[in-house]
């Protein structure tokens, strides 16, 4: 058995139009957590596993209700490959960290603009919030409307298969059980499969992946993704790109469209420096916003890291993405931009 963690904190300023975030903030290139993880060797080449993870706020020293709420699975592996059940990272969530090398963390993460659609309450009527399908997250329509896939992440009740890998090879599948929505008949509510099909070998990997979610209101609500992503390490720098589309199909079975997301990235090793940036871009039938990022991590030791971090995130009028803070959220087509300095420590 194994206890684990680390911790993520720095100093984060984020402007959009005249609204502005300063203070501490966490989980810039790391996110902050405590775990404990174990396995049991059945004999025969089979071995028993468990993984229980929960997130923590280090900049104010609680646990928020401390759970497991990141990571809680139960397994069995060999030879032919994992079988893992429980709360979990999806496959197609494991896609992004090869294509952006700000990973799903801090002020550059393409997941700033990349992962859900934020629409001011203007472009958000009452039939949007009611046929979404239980993707939007505002109660109302008068609320700023946050459509996303609620599996985007993480899944819960869950049973994943992982394969070894053939030749570089490898692949791994999940299906959730989803969870009961209230106020809703749907049992197929929050259902979801998700596939990833990886290569990695020498300088190269690449990967395709989809994922599709049930929503909660009836039956013909999903919310499905494509994404596909590759890195190549030519030894003075790692370039990598990724492509992902997102397709709502609301209660009555129209297809509200695709969101395209484009992701292009690379990583600069200098000794024990690591210079990065990134750009994405999003829209659908009009463009959405796009994302500039730069950054740099230098690692005192192989668990210590200082790093910096600056983007500017400019959305289209009627869009309110920003760079790290709801707090500083805007609708009228201004920038979003904001930096922060930490430090991250992991165990």
């Amino acid at each position: 058995m194994t206890l684990f963690g680390g911790a993520d904190l720095n100093y984060r300023s984020v402007t959009s139009g005249t609204n502005k975030f300063q203070g501490m903030a966490q989980d810039g290139i790391y996110s902050s957590r405590f775990g404990v993880r174990g396995e049991e060797d059945l004999g025969g080449g089979l071995k028993a596993n468990f993984h229980f993870e929960g997130g923590m706020n280090p900049d104010t020293g609680t646990p928020g209700g401390f759970n497991f709420a990141r990571k809680s699975t139960i397994g069995v592996a060999g030879g032919f490959g994992e079988v893992r059940m429980g709360r979990d990272y999806t496959p197609l969530f494991t896609i992004a960290g090869i294509a952006d090398p700000f990973g799903t963390n801090g002020v550059g993460s393409s997941y700033n603009l990349a992962n859900s659609v934020t629409l001011a309450s203007s472009e958000v009527t009452a039939a949007d919030v009611t046929t979404a399908g239980g993707f939007a997250t505002a109660a109302t329509a008068t609320a700023n409307a946050v459509y996303a896939d609620p599996n985007a992440v993480r899944a819960n009740n869950s049973v994943a298969y992982y394969s070894p890998s053939f030749s570089g090879f490898t692949a791994g599948l999940m299906y959730s059980f989803g969870s009961e929505a209230t106020g809703t008949t749907n049992r197929d509510a929050g259902k979801m499969t998700s596939l990833k099909l990886q290569y990695g070998n020498g300088p190269l990997v690449a990967a395709l992946g989809t994922q599709s979610t049930k929503g909660a209101t009836d039956q013909k609500a999903k919310w499905a993704t494509t994404f596909l992503a590759g890195s190549y390490d030519l030894g003075v720098a790692k370039v990598s790109a990724g492509y992902k589309t997102d397709k709502l199909t609301e209660t009555d079975g129209v297809n509200s469209g695709s969101i395209k997301s484009t992701i292009l990235g690379v990583a600069v090793p200098m000794g024990a420096t690591t210079l990065k940036a990134s750009y994405v871009a999003r829209k659908a039938e009009e463009k959405i916003g796009n994302q500039l990022a730069f950054g740099a991590v230098h690692d005192l030791s192989k668990r210590t890291s200082v790093y910096g971090t600056y983007s500017v995130l400019k959305n289209e009028e009627g869009f309110g993405n920003t760079v790290g803070s709801a707090i500083a959220s805007d609708f009228t087509g201004l920038k979003s931009k904001g930096f922060e300095f930490g430090v991250k420590h992991n165990f």
